[in-house]
Formats: C-alpha cells, sequence, structure tokens
C-alpha cells in the first residue's frame, strides 16, 4: 500500500477533509484516498454513527485518463463490523443514487462528502443531476416546476394538512426564500462588485450559503465584526474581522472568516513574473496576513479571556487551532489564461488552515444546495 497503514474508516463530522488525498498507487485497478493524518487508506466515509448500525458510503475511484470517475456504495454494519445492507449507484447511469438504504437522517454528512469530492480538480463528477430523490418524488418535483410562487406556497401548505406531517413557517420560508437569496446573489455579483459592507449583510442573513459544497461549515454565526483582542469578542478596541463563527455539533469549534469583494483582484501586474508565473495581488495577500493576525490574537488573547471563553463554552465553542476562511475574489478575472488560474490555484493549496475561495465558486455551491438538496 506504499508504505501506508492498512484501511481505516473517515468518520465525517470527526475527521478533516483536508487531510484526505487521492492515493497514486492503484488497490486491483481501483483507487481510494489516503488519510495524511494517520496514513492509512480510506475506503469508507461513516455518514452517521448509531446505535445499533453505522451508515456508510465507500468511495472507489475509477481513474479515466487523467481524472478519476467516483463510483459509490452504500451500506449499514452493525457494531460487530457485518454488513446488513447494500445499496450502489447504477453502472449505466451514475448520476443517480438508486438506494433501499434511507439516508435522511444523515444527509447533511453526505452531502459534506459529495461537495468535497467536487472540490477536487482529478475528479469528474457525472454533469447529469445528481439526485436522491426517488422516482415518485421525481415526478411531483418535475409537476411543480413552473408553477409560480403562490402556487406552490399553496400546494405546500395542504400537504402540511396531512396526518403526520407538519410543516412551520420557517420551513416554507427555506423551501422558496432560498431560491430568490440565490437570484439575489447573482445579481449581487454584478451590482455590488466593490462595496464589502453588503456582502458581510447578505453573508449575515444567509448562513446556508456556507453550509455545503466546502470543506467546513459555517452554520452559526457567533459574533459579527468580532473583536478578536480586547476584553470581550463583542468588546471595544482590538483586532476586529468580519465574522466569528463556529462549526456545527456536539462540540463546536471556532472559524474566522474574512470578506472581501467580487471584484477583490487575485493576481497582479501585465506580464508573468517568470515562466508561468504571475504575481499575487497586494490585497489577496494582506488579506492573508489579516486573518493570519487574527486567528494568532484570537487563539493566544481573545478566546482566553475569561468572559469570551464563558460565553462562548455555554454553547459548546471552543477555540483549538482555529480555521481561517477568506471570501475573495472571482475566478473570471482569468479569463482563459491558464497559467493565471494554476498560479492562483497552487498559492491557495499551499496554505495550511486557511480556505480561500472566490465569490463565483461560493455562487455555484450556493446553487447546488438549492437544486440539489431541497
Amino acid at each position: 500500500m506504499n508504505g501506508l497503514n492498512k484501511s481505516k474508516d473517515f468518520v465525517i463530522g470527526e475527521d478533516n477533509f483536508s487531510d484526505l488525498q487521492i492515493n497514486p498507487t492503484a488497490i486491483q485497478n481501483f483507487y481510494y484516498f489516503s488519510n495524511r493524518k494517520n496514513n492509512s487508506i480510506v475506503k469508507k466515509f461513516i455518514l452517521q454513527e448509531k446505535e445499533r448500525v453505522d451508515y456508510i458510503c465507500q468511495v472507489t475511484l475509477i481513474k479515466k485518463g487523467e481524472k478519476f470517475s467516483p463510483r459509490l456504495a452504500f451500506s449499514t454494519r452493525d457494531k460487530s463490523g457485518k454488513i446488513l445492507e447494500i445499496a450502489s449507484t447504477e453502472e449505466e447511469n451514475a448520476n443517480f443514487t438508486k438506494a433501499s438504504i434511507s439516508l435522511s437522517d444523515c444527509h447533511d454528512n453526505f452531502w459534506q462528502l459529495i461537495s468535497f469530492l467536487q472540490t477536487l480538480q482529478e475528479i469528474e463528477i457525472p454533469r447529469g443531476k445528481f439526485s436522491l430523490v426517488s422516482q415518485g418524488e421525481g415526478e411531483i418535483v418535475s409537476a411543480l416546476r413552473g408553477r409560480d410562487t403562490a402556487s406552490i406556497i399553496s400546494i405546500i401548505k395542504q400537504l402540511s394538512s396531512i396526518p403526520g406531517v407538519s410543516l412551520s413557517q420557517d420551513d416554507l420560508n427555506i423551501v422558496i426564500k432560498r431560491r430568490e437569496k440565490l437570484a439575489e446573489f447573482k445579481k449581487a455579483l454584478t451590482e455590488h462588485t466593490t462595496e464589502e459592507n453588503w456582502w458581510q449583510d447578505f453573508f449575515e442573513q444567509n448562513k446556508w450559503i456556507f453550509g455545503y459544497g466546502l470543506n467546513y461549515q459555517i452554520l452559526k454565526q457567533e459574533q459579527t465584526q468580532a473583536h478578536y483582542g480586547g476584553q470581550k469578542v463583542d468588546g471595544k478596541g482590538g483586532q476586529k474581522g468580519d465574522y466569528l463563527t463556529s462549526t456545527l455539533g456536539d462540540i463546536n469549534f471556532t472559524i474566522l472568516v474574512e470578506i472581501k469583494t467580487p471584484k477583490t483582484p487575485l493576481l497582479q501586474g501585465i506580464t508573468q513574473i517568470r515562466n508561468g508565473a504571475w504575481s499575487l495581488s497586494k490585497n489577496l495577500t494582506d488579506a492573508l496576513s489579516q486573518i493570519e493576525a487574527n486567528i494568532y490574537t484570537w487563539e493566544k488573547q481573545g478566546s482566553e479571556q475569561p468572559e469570551n471563553r464563558d460565553r462562548l463554552e455555554k454553547e459548546n465553542v471552543y477555540t483549538v487551532q482555529p480555521k481561517g476562511i477568506i471570501v475573495i475574489g472571482s475566478l473570471s478575472e482569468f479569463g482563459e489564461e491558464r497559467n493565471k488560474r494554476e498560479t492562483f490555484q497552487r498559492f491557495r493549496k499551499s496554505i495550511h488552515g486557511i480556505d480561500i475561495i472566490t465569490f463565483d465558486e461560493l455562487y455555484k455551491r450556493a446553487s447546488f444546495i438549492v437544486e440539489n438538496k431541497e
């Protein structure tokens, strides 16, 4: 196994996707991920651990030219290790999962896995729509397409009157409003290209955008315009950033976020500084320096203040090597120039503990949530 230890399951929600890489050595003509943290082969991803059974997704990679095509197999396993049920993607239609195993209780973790796969350039996801909707549900969804908002709300309200089905107004808002917010997001990419405050407000009101399609979860905001140093997380003075957020789970960990604008340049200069390489923009390097300083100050000072620790730990939020996120610029800046794309990609892949995502990438991930999750 190329010096790797034996296979070890990857537990979504506990292990870090950032530790994974595609193992370059085939095992019986198939490829799998390897975990740099524990030097193991990863074949199975644990979607959910229940009292009696675990829900598992096995990811097998098939090499096609320079790319890999994923094959997914779902199973349930009892605590003795015995496989109870198996369902896999159809061979002839790999973009549609036909499974008798219900993933309703672990669909969030499932979509985290799918979103992780989508972020990897080496993996080619089928272009067709990936869906876990059964054929019957798919027919219902198709029947609703093209109806106006009022009609869809009326139908959903009537469905909610069925015994055993309960939909709150918040549920209706989630179904309807996210599509409206997605349209607002798209429009803002051309109308609010330089308004940093506008984007901060927009993301504050639509935290769901950060919830899927990335290697991290940002589902709970602890403090907007947080003060990372000083007396209190919401106090005066000290270093200040756009967001202090936390992951969401039984135990939560702080994440620091900096929001720039879609128009913020990623590279600079009119010529390459050397063959195949461009200069990074000062805006990008300044944003990186800023969030690195904020992370250091928050971890060493702000998170240790008694007031901050008391406030956050009441919510089971802790600070352990906090992650950083920068939302900045747009990939459209590079046009068709491969060297520019490669310069930017090499740079952000080399950064440890800080994820850099562009506004157009974030928009595509928001589209994925709206089109596939709801």
